[in-house]
């Protein structure tokens, strides 16, 4: 993606809750410890994982700091940010612009593989409906070509081509005429030569960030599209679904612990310390909306975490119940600001 600017990172800012930017950097670049997640959740930010996996950081933080300067966002003693009354009313200007529907797809898949091979897709099915052979394939990706010959070889031209068109007409059938002509217009076909970023940002009135954020969302919704249908590409689009092990890891230890299984025999099991087991279950608490909070956290500890704490979870900190840990370790202070946020975050 070209350059961010420095005013888009507003709308992840909120003018209610201060927020710790390194916490969204971590998010938009899929560098996702507990502590990230948890406040991921907190910020309700978690759709976003990986959307940014390239981010030039050090370059993030120059643009958190020039937001600062500029009054949109302001920053307290203890780091955190939020937004001024200007930057507000900016963020307000930038939900009018094209925003990711489906931003969660770039944790699922590797979109940006997604759009190479989409194009490669519609390239190969057009020259072969002029039956041309010999042609300079334009995406210069060997992985990519590697899964359309194996598919080709299985399913036919014909068949690619039957495909295709009848999900791209049945997916764009219900998209938005501007935006729909934007990502078919960087479609290679015979004859036909893709338009650039630039020129179809000067065509359309769209910033460059816009266009290319119309591409990648129609993109994914159009890969998650074929999968929804089940259509004959599937398969093609499946091979570039990502491996999320952080989320395999922690459903397996959840359901282990599940069966009755103890953190310190899954810990002995698995040849890993029991502190990374917790881990795990702390990360299945915030990915699963219907975790079992009762299997770790009673009655009696939930009141007297309630007594300890503040009302606002955002000021918790675990010294508050340190003197207690014998009884209130972090595993279950942590678990129980999980399960108080589902009670009071609105999704």
């Amino acid at each position: 993606m070209t350059e961010i600017k420095a005013e888009n990172w507003l709308l992840f800012f909120s003018a209610e809750q201060a927020r710790r930017p390194a916490v969204i950097r971590q998010i938009l670049t899929k560098r996702l410890s507990n502590s990230a997640l948890f406040w991921g959740m907190r910020y309700q930010i978690l759709d976003y994982i990986n959307v940014y996996p390239q981010l030039d950081t050090q370059y993030y933080d120059y643009q958190i700091d020039l937001l600062c300067q500029q009054k949109k966002l302001k920053r307290n003693k203890a780091g955190l940010v939020s937004l001024t009354q200007l930057g507000t009313a900016n963020k307000e200007k930038l939900k009018g612009r094209r925003q990711l529907a489906c931003p969660q797809l770039f944790s699922m898949y590797r979109v940006s593989d997604l759009v190479w091979m989409i194009r490669l897709l519609i390239q190969v099915a057009s020259e072969a409906r002029w039956g041309n052979n010999r042609y300079y394939v334009a995406v210069d990706n060997f992985e990519c070509q590697m899964v359309v010959k194996r598919w080709l070889k299985k399913y036919g031209m014909h068949a690619l081509q039957d495909s295709l068109l009848h999900d791209l007409t049945e997916f764009l059938d219900s998209e938005d005429q501007l935006d729909a002509w934007i990502f078919c217009a960087q479609f290679i076909g015979h004859n036909t030569i893709p338009l650039t970023i630039q020129q179809l940002s000067t065509l359309t009135g769209l910033t460059l960030t816009e266009v290319e954020v119309v591409s990648l969302d129609l993109t994914s919704r159009f890969a998650l599209h074929i999968v929804e249908s089940g259509s004959t590409l599937t398969s093609i689009i499946q091979h570039f679904r990502s491996q999320n092990s952080l989320y395999e890891k922690s459903n397996a230890a959840l359901a282990l612990v599940k069966k009755g299984n103890k953190i310190i025999d899954i810990a002995q099991q698995k040849r890993l310390k029991e502190s990374t087991i917790r881990e795990h279950i702390l990360n299945a608490a915030i990915f699963n909306v219907d975790f079992p909070f009762s299997l770790f956290l009673n009655a009696e500890e939930e009141n007297r975490l309630l007594q300890l704490l503040p009302d606002d979870i955002d000021k918790w900190k675990y010294k508050m119940v340190e003197s207690e840990q014998e009884e209130l370790s972090f595993f279950k202070y942590r678990l129980f600001a999980i399960k108080r946020s589902r009670e009071t975050l609105e999704y």
